[in-house]
């Protein structure tokens, strides 16, 4: 008589999360645009934030030249912030936690807008009424140097997060982030969580 094989171990992204909190938002299954296949153009700038040229997202970056980055930090009206967990196929900090909700800025936008366009595309906000900038600062991220914009928003709904960007997602202590209770943790994420709630 043979022995059944034995179940085979659990898949840890199927694991409940390790730190039970109030309402995890699970991602909304989106469909694709059409221009989701069209080459993203952004703009590069001098290291005084001044437009010189444009180019495709993914082409290397003009030598002296910087990429531009918009990103929004979402708070709940209790004072928690929103984290989430990038993809495991995301272009940076593959499977990565973070409070930063954003991307780069394309040709023609302003910081403003691609934030709130980024908020749209990855947790399914039309609008973010109050939006606003605290603090802008050069970065180095994987692709190399930035200007980074951090912009605050405190969220007046639930998200529906895009599963192709978020694999997990909810509204959290900030304590419980700048302690170290979720690793690991995108580096210009966890200045954000110094800065934004003096910890």
């Amino acid at each position: 008589m043979s022995t059944p094989a034995p179940d085979p171990p659990p898949d840890p992204q199927a694991l409940p999360h390790p730190h039970p909190v109030p309402g995890p938002y699970a991602p909304v299954v989106r469909a694709v645009s059409p221009s989701a296949s069209v080459p993203e153009r952004v703009d590069y700038v001098d290291p005084g934030d001044r437009v010189v040229a444009q180019g495709r997202r993914t082409a290397e970056v003009p030598d002296g030249l910087l990429r531009r980055y918009a990103a929004t930090v979402c708070t709940d009206h209790a004072g928690r912030v929103l984290l989430y967990r990038r993809t495991a196929s995301a272009r940076a900090y593959p499977g990565h936690y973070d409070v930063l909700v954003g991307g780069a800025v394309r040709t023609g936008e302003e910081y403003r807008a691609a934030a709130l366009r980024e908020l749209r595309e990855e947790l399914g906000w039309a609008a973010a009424p109050g939006l606003a900038e605290v603090y802008r600062v050069r970065v180095d991220d994987p692709h190399g140097a930035c200007f980074l914009t951090v912009h605050l928003w405190v969220a007046d709904r639930a998200p529906r997060p895009d599963p192709r960007e978020i694999a997990w997602c909810g509204f959290v202590a900030p304590l419980a982030v700048a302690t170290g209770g979720y690793t690991p943790l995108v580096p210009a994420g966890a200045e954000a969580v110094r800065r934004l709630f003096r910890l």
